[in-house]
Order: C-alpha cells, then sequence, then structure tokens
C-alpha cells in the first residue's frame, strides 16, 4: 500500500516511482474507480483523482475545485 500526502501537493499532473538508490521501479496505474480525495486549503476545496492519461503507471490529478461549476451542476435539476 502507498500513501500520497496529495494535501501538500500543488495543481497538477502527478507521477511517481520507487526509487531505492540507483533502482528504479514504476508505481502500478491507479484504479480508475477509485473516488476522488477531497479537502479544503486555505478555506478553498481541492480534490485529487486518478488521471485520465495513466495508461503508462501511476498518474494523479490534483486541482482546485472550480466553484461556479460546482454550484451550476447544484443548480440545475
Amino acid at each position: 500500500m502507498v500513501r500520497v500526502p496529495v494535501e501538500g501537493l500543488p495543481a497538477g499532473i502527478w507521477h511517481g516511482e520507487l526509487q531505492l538508490g540507483d533502482w528504479a521501479l514504476p508505481l502500478p496505474t491507479i484504479p480508475s474507480n477509485l473516488n476522488a480525495v477531497k479537502w479544503r486549503r486555505r478555506a478553498l476545496p481541492w480534490y485529487a483523482k486518478p488521471a485520465a492519461d495513466g495508461e503508462n503507471g501511476f498518474a494523479l490529478h490534483v486541482a482546485r475545485t472550480d466553484l461556479v461549476k460546482a454550484m451550476t451542476r447544484r443548480i440545475k435539476p
């Protein structure tokens, strides 16, 4: 099991690998059916979810939630 402290990561697509000295092994692909992780940073909502371009291994998309889009989704019937 790998734990990634996403709360401290800046926005972007993050890739990862396991490094032991000169030896490196790519981390496995994140299952696409995992739910997004949500938290607040400086009173603004953020999320992390598996990235769409993660076919080649571990890829995590970290971003701030777009408040206008979130409110629009809640208002639409």
